[in-house]
């Protein structure tokens, strides 16, 4: 393909995904450029990305989504030495109010997956258990 050509191809992929404004749009895009697998691996790769920022190590990342160390290390070097795509996104959902809820989300739903009985009574423990009750709401 010539380099015209495949600059006009990107060009296009990316007036495509920058179109698509709402989160339904933007499934049914990914749902037709991309395969489950496909998906599950960007997926996967923008949550490496997130995690390495809020400073999760990569031994740990690597056993919660199922990646290999050599992937996550990929993630890591990229967001050190590559064009800041990652940073950018990330930054910008951080400052998203929507998503402190759900990061907030996250860290309880994995708090109970790799927290031992034993450390229930801990003070990070109990802080996010008093977080979840707050943030649920009462029907």
């Amino acid at each position: 393909m010539k380099k015209e050509i495949e600059n006009r191809v990107y060009e296009v992929l990316m007036e495509s995904i920058a179109a698509a404004k709402s989160h339904d749009t933007v499934n049914r895009l990914l749902d037709d450029l991309l395969s489950p697998t496909e998906r599950l691996m960007i997926a996967k790769r923008l949550s490496i990305a997130f995690l390495l920022f809020i400073k999760y190590d990569q031994r740990t990342i690597s056993k919660w989504l199922k990646v290999s160390s050599t992937t996550v290390s990929k993630v890591s070097l990229s967001m050190q030495v590559g064009r800041g795509g990652y940073r950018s996104i990330i930054e910008s959902i951080l400052r998203s109010e929507e998503l402190k809820g759900f990061i907030q989300k996250i860290e309880l739903a994995l708090s109970d997956i790799i927290l031992p009985k034993h450390v229930a009574r801990s003070s990070w423990h109990q802080r996010h258990r008093e977080a979840k009750m707050v943030s649920q709401k009462a029907f």
